[in-house]
């Protein structure tokens, strides 16, 4: 059992790792930042380590912002060898809260944690130099890394066919604007989040539509 958490808690490759500026330093020469790694490495990880039977999650949302400009904010309780941990993670998103909270809470087993680290910044380029990490190898250098800009707004549905979670979330949008965020996440949370499987996807999406159909009519 101890090899399965000594696996699981390994360094992750450079190219699996993002970055993340918490905080400036009064001057905005410093920066705080914490290194994260991708919702899809994590899944990997989990696969290969535990086995697909080996792990479970669930999720619940617990806001859906008030603003246009606010954050969703989505817990996770991860399940991996009949132990469990909690974590809530955050997003201009559901799709971005859910990945977040999912990496947040695989972080408490040991798994792509790393910790915050005070680095140089420049303020108008808006750069810093990554330090190097544990286990990444003296020869390694970390390339200089630009600070991630905000997500763009998606594109019309007419312009492009989204993705099922895509949908979703453009339609929780406009119920949150006409003041049915809360019946949202009510029906969201029944099914988990975008649901276990296409045909719950399917059934969350149906719902929604139903909701704001009746707002409308």
């Amino acid at each position: 059992m101890n090899d399965v958490w000594d696996v699981l808690s390994e360094p992750f490759a450079p190219e699996e790792l993002q970055w993340r500026v918490e905080a400036l330093s009064k001057d905005k020469r410093r920066a705080l930042i914490t290194p994260f790694v991708r919702h899809s490495a994590v899944l990997e990880r989990l696969d290969e380590v535990a086995g697909i039977q080996g792990w479970q999650d669930s999720y619940e949302v617990v806001q859906i912002p008030a603003r246009a400009d606010g954050f969703y904010a989505v817990k996770c309780r991860l399940t991996i060898m009949d132990v469990a941990k909690e974590d809530v993670g955050v997003g201009n998103s559901l799709k971005a809260a859910f990945a977040d909270a999912l990496v947040r809470a695989a972080a408490k087993f040991g798994i792509g944690r790393y910790p915050r680290q005070w680095v140089d910044y420049d303020p108008v380029g808006e750069k810093f130099v990554p330090p190097q990490l544990d286990g990444m190898g003296e020869d390694y250098q970390q390339p200089d890394l630009e600070v991630q800009p905000s997500q763009p707004a998606p594109p019309p549905i007419s312009e492009a066919k989204p993705e099922p979670q895509e949908l979703i979330d453009r339609l929780i949008e406009r119920l949150r604007q006409a003041g049915l965020g809360k019946q949202a996440a009510l029906i969201v949370m029944k099914y988990g989040g975008y649901g276990k499987h296409p045909e719950e996807t399917r059934k969350l999406y149906g719902e929604l539509r139903a909701l704001l159909k009746g707002q409308a009519s």
